[in-house]
C-alpha cells in the first residue's frame, strides 16, 4: 500500500479563503483534515493573502469552526506587508494612506506608520492598498493624488478576485490594478507569491521547504509562491480555481484534489 501524501511532510502552510472556509462557512472536509493532520504531529500555519481582518479575528473565526487556534497559528499578507515596510522603508513616523481593512491598519501601526485621512492623505509618503469592501471613488482619488506626488505604492496581495458562497467578488488585486492604470505606476506587492512572504511563513512554521506542503486554491499565488520557495504544492478545488484552469499553467501543482481528505 502506498504511503499517504501527508506522511511525506512535517509542516503544512494552508491558505484559508476557499480552502478552510468560504466567507464564514466552514468547509467540513478541510476542518476534519486539519484536525487529523495535527493528530499525526504535523505543524500547521494558516497563511492568507486576505489583509482585511486582524490576526486575532482570524484565530477567533477558526476557533468558532472547531479548530484550536491562537494568533501564532495565523500569518497574513498584512503582517508580511508591515514587515516588508519595516525592513525596507524606515516607516517610523512616516505618513501613510491606507485603502484596506482593520487587519492592514493594525499591522501598519505596529511598525510605526502614522495613518492619515482627508487633506493630509493627498500628501502621504506611502499608499498601502489591500482588500477594501468599503471602497469609494474618493479613496481611489486620494490614493491616486498621493502616488502622483511621489508616495511609495505598496499592495498587500495580488488576488484579483475573492471566493464567496454567492460567487466571485473583486479582490485586492483589482483595486491595485485600478490605481496602477490611473497612475502609470506599478505597486510593490508583498503577499503570495512574493518570496518575501513565503520565507517569513516558513521561518514561523519552523520546517524545511522540502518537508513542507503549501495548500491553496489559487495557481497564481499559492502554487506559484510555494514553488518559488522550494515547497511541494497542493491545489484544492474548493475555491477559485477549476480543473480546466490547470491547462497551460506552469509550474504544475504536485497534487490536485477535490477534497483535502484525499491527502490522508
Amino acid at each position: 500500500m502506498a504511503e499517504p501524501v501527508l506522511a511525506r511532510y512535517e509542516g503544512l502552510l494552508i491558505d484559508m479563503d476557499g480552502v478552510v472556509y468560504l466567507d464564514s462557512r466552514p468547509i467540513s472536509d478541510a476542518i476534519d483534515f486539519v484536525r487529523e493532520a495535527r493528530e499525526r504531529g504535523k505543524r500547521v500555519l494558516f497563511l492568507t493573502n486576505n489583509s482585511r481582518y486582524t490576526v486575532k479575528e482570524y484565530a477567533a473565526r477558526l476557533r468558532s469552526m472547531g479548530l484550536e487556534c491562537d494568533s501564532e497559528c495565523i500569518f497574513t499578507s498584512a503582517v508580511a506587508t508591515a514587515d516588508y515596510i519595516a525592513e525596507n522603508l524606515s516607516p517610523r513616523g512616516r505618513k501613510a494612506f491606507v485603502i484596506g481593512g482593520d487587519g492592514l491598519r493594525e499591522e501598519l501601526r505596529r511598525v510605526g506608520l502614522e495613518l492619515v485621512e482627508g487633506e493630509q492623505a493627498k500628501w502621504a509618503e506611502l499608499v498601502v492598498v489591500g482588500w477594501d469592501v468599503e471602497l469609494t471613488y474618493e479613496k481611489l482619488k486620494v490614493g491616486c493624488l498621493a502616488i502622483y506626488r511621489g508616495a511609495e505604492f505598496i499592495g498587500s496581495n495580488p488576488d484579483s478576485s475573492f471566493p464567496s458562497p454567492e460567487g466571485i467578488w473583486p479582490g485586492a488585486g483589482a483595486i491595485i490594478a485600478c490605481l496602477e492604470k490611473a497612475t502609470g505606476r506599478k505597486a510593490t506587492v508583498v503577499g503570495k507569491p512574493n518570496i518575501f512572504m513565503m520565507q517569513l511563513a516558513l521561518a514561523r512554521l519552523g520546517t524545511a521547504p522540502d518537508r513542507t506542503l503549501m495548500i491553496g486554491d489559487r495557481l497564481e499565488t499559492d502554487v506559484l509562491g510555494g514553488w518559488r520557495a522550494g515547497m511541494d504544492t497542493c491545489l484544492v478545488l474548493t475555491g477559485v480555481t477549476r480543473r480546466e484552469d490547470l491547462e497551460g499553467f506552469e509550474p504544475r501543482p504536485d497534487y490536485v484534489v477535490e477534497s483535502l481528505k484525499e491527502l490522508l
